[in-house]
Order: structure tokens, then C-alpha cells, then sequence
């Protein structure tokens, strides 16, 4: 204990000096939203909602909130870190932990939620390892393509059909799908973005297709935003960043999936492909428990700044049992003020806000501001 209690410390410590900037105000009525600038919104792993039935309903909540205050907070994109579901294929819910809902009304209850986005705001996905094989990564057979086919959402066409997909990578079977995709986003002012959402510990053909759509010249002013599941750790690293081998639980080398060796975790990805990469300024994952938060910057070969974020809410409200809500309904809002370089990092909770309870986590993990370098 005493020794989670000092690295828990150091990170928190850590998080005030790199960041060294005033939080961001929290609105005491939410559906005011923002009065300039734009949001990105991230939601978390949502797997502990579509395992029980009786937790489904607030995954309809938590979208229906982030759909009807879409133009309040200037919502331009919404990013899904992944683990969608809890088992990928199984015909039959239950046993401890497990939840009571079989696949196919997982998946259906993840549709559900996002169409209500569909429409009005892009969505990007990184695939988690939950959203694989029978339960968790076993192999890389999934549905996820077929419950988000490329044209699901109007929105995440491609450009060509007044969409913001730029193009896709195959998957592990050959196929075109969302599961590897780059995205072009215009907001009202700044730099445009261009964000690079991969599957669930991403094979070396995905990750050489990556880099090389990040070397082109025609991305090099963009924004670049790295969207992947298992990246960061609640200690401020990378998975596989000074782990001993073999790795530590949770990290993609030790699934069905990585046995082979054809996986990359964090570290791997950083020196595979962040680092290098012109335009990179942001890494976004989930996938680690503990204080659901982590955060690091490093500098990348060109010099800039890379902010290295970690958020995840599956083990709040109660945890992943029968007991808990699902993750108690936090998402983030990443506000990107008019002056093109600060973003504002907000946590809310829409199930908060029903309970007539604060809906900010009002935190210096949660609730902080940082500074890109162009």
C-alpha cells in the first residue's frame, strides 16, 4: 500500500509539472457548454454497459446527453478508445463478472448509443481486446465490422461522399474496415487534424501503413492524433516501457493475439511510429484500470511536444460487477480554445448530473490544461 500510495503521488506530481498551466473553469450548468473554441470528445471503454442488461440504458444516456449538447460544447468529433463490448462472441451472458447479456445484445447496445450520433459527428474507433475473439483477445475474429460497417455513420464517409474518412487499412483477414482508419478533420480555426485510430495491439503491416500515411507532405501541418486502446498505464508510462519480460498482465504481447509476436504495445508504438512522426501531438488509450488516468509528455525527433493521455472509467460506479452502473458515465471533452494551442481537458458525467450530484471530476488528473507546440 504504502508503495501505490508514493507512485500515485509521483504521478500526480508529475501531471502538475508538465502541464504547469490553471485547470480549466467547470460550467455550473453543463448545457451552456462553451461560448468559443470546439470539443473533442473521447469516451472511455464502455464494455461494463452492454454486459448487463440493466446497464445498457446508460450508455443510451451518456449519448443521448453528448447528441443533444453537440452544438453547446462545439462537438466537431468524437473518439472511441475501444472494448465496446465485454465478449465478443458468446451465445449464451453470464458467470462471475462476465454480465448477463450474450454478444449479440452487447453489440446491439453499443449500435444503439452511437446511432444516435450518427449523423451529427464523426466517430473514430480503436478496437479493444474485449471486442475480439470469443471473450478478450484470443484471436482477431470480431464483429466490429459488421456492427460498424464503413457507412454507418454519414459523418465517417469518405471525402469523396462528404465525409471525414480519408482511407482504411485491411484488417488481419484482409478487409477494409474501420478497425484501421485516418480521418481528416476541419474545425472552424487551427490546424486540420488528421487522426489515426488502429486496431487492438496493432500488427507491423498496420503500423507501416501508419507511419507511412504520417510521412507524406501533405499531412505534415496537420494535427496529428494517435487513437489507439493499450498505450498508456496508470503510472505515466507505456505499456512495455520498463516492463521485465515476460510483460506485465493487461499488455497486448501477453493475448492470443500477440503470441506471435505481431503485436505492438506502447512503448513499441512510440518507437515504431509516434516519435517519429511529423505532426503527432496527441495519444489517446484506455484499456488500464487502476487510476483509470495517466499522463506523460515527451519530446518527438522534430521537437514538438507529444501528450500521452490515458482515461478509462470501466472499474467506477461500482466496478465491473452486477453491482456497478457501467463506469458511472464519465466521458472527456477536450475543448480546443481560439487561440489554436491550448485544449481544455474536462471529465463529465451525465449519470452524475441525473443524481443531482457535481457531474465534473474536479481533480488535476481529470480536470487540467495543456499546451501544444504549434
Amino acid at each position: 500500500m504504502p508503495r501505490l500510495f508514493l507512485a500515485l503521488i509521483a504521478a500526480l506530481s508529475a501531471l502538475g509539472a508538465a502541464t504547469g498551466l490553471p485547470p480549466p473553469s467547470l460550467p455550473r450548468d453543463p448545457s451552456e457548454g462553451i461560448k468559443e473554441g470546439w470539443t473533442l470528445l473521447v469516451f472511455p471503454d464502455t464494455q461494463n454497459y452492454a454486459k448487463y442488461a440493466k446497464n445498457q440504458p446508460n450508455w443510451d444516456r451518456v449519448c443521448r446527453w453528448v447528441s443533444e449538447h453537440r452544438e453547446a460544447w462545439r462537438i466537431g468529433f468524437a473518439l472511441h478508445q475501444g472494448d465496446l463490448v465485454e465478449q465478443n462472441d458468446i451465445a449464451t451472458g453470464g458467470g462471475q463478472g462476465g454480465g448477463d447479456q450474450n454478444s449479440e445484445s452487447q453489440w446491439a447496445s453499443a449500435r444503439r448509443g452511437l446511432d444516435l450520433l450518427g449523423g451529427k459527428i464523426p466517430v473514430a474507433f480503436a478496437t479493444g481486446n474485449h471486442d475480439y475473439g470469443p471473450r478478450s483477445a484470443e484471436n482477431r475474429n470480431s464483429r466490429f465490422p459488421a456492427v460498424f460497417p464503413l457507412n454507418w455513420n454519414p459523418r465517417t464517409l469518405s471525402l469523396a461522399q462528404g465525409g471525414t474518412l480519408l482511407e482504411t487499412a485491411p484488417n488481419a483477414f484482409g478487409v477494409h474496415t474501420l478497425e484501421n482508419a485516418v480521418f481528416e478533420h476541419r474545425p472552424p480555426f487551427g490546424r486540420p487534424l488528421l487522426i489515426v485510430a488502429l486496431e487492438w495491439g496493432p500488427r507491423k503491416a498496420v503500423v507501416d501503413w501508419a507511419r507511412e500515411v504520417l510521412a507524406r507532405p501533405a499531412y505534415a501541418n496537420h494535427l496529428g492524433i494517435l487513437l489507439t486502446h493499450s498505450y498508456m498505464k496508470p503510472n505515466n508510462e507505456r505499456s512495455g516501457q520498463n516492463e521485465p519480460r515476460p510483460r506485465v498482465p493487461g499488455n497486448p504481447h501477453n493475448y492470443g493475439t500477440g503470441k506471435g509476436g505481431d503485436t505492438h504495445d506502447g512503448e513499441d508504438l512510440w518507437q515504431a511510429l509516434v516519435k517519429d512522426a511529423p505532426q503527432v501531438e496527441l495519444v489517446l488509450s484506455g484499456h488500464e484500470m487502476g487510476a483509470h488516468v495517466g499522463y506523460r509528455v515527451d519530446k518527438a525527433k522534430a521537437g514538438h511536444d507529444v501528450h500521452q493521455m490515458l482515461f478509462n472509467a470501466q472499474g467506477l460506479g461500482g466496478g465491473s460487477f452486477e453491482k456497478g452502473n457501467g463506469g458511472d458515465g464519465w466521458i472527456r471533452l477536450l475543448t480546443f480554445e481560439p487561440d489554436g494551442r491550448t485544449v481544455s481537458v474536462r471529465t463529465f458525467s451525465p449519470l452524475k448530473l441525473d443524481e443531482g450530484k457535481s457531474p465534473w471530476w474536479d481533480h488535476p488528473r481529470w480536470n487540467f490544461t495543456l499546451k501544444l507546440t504549434r
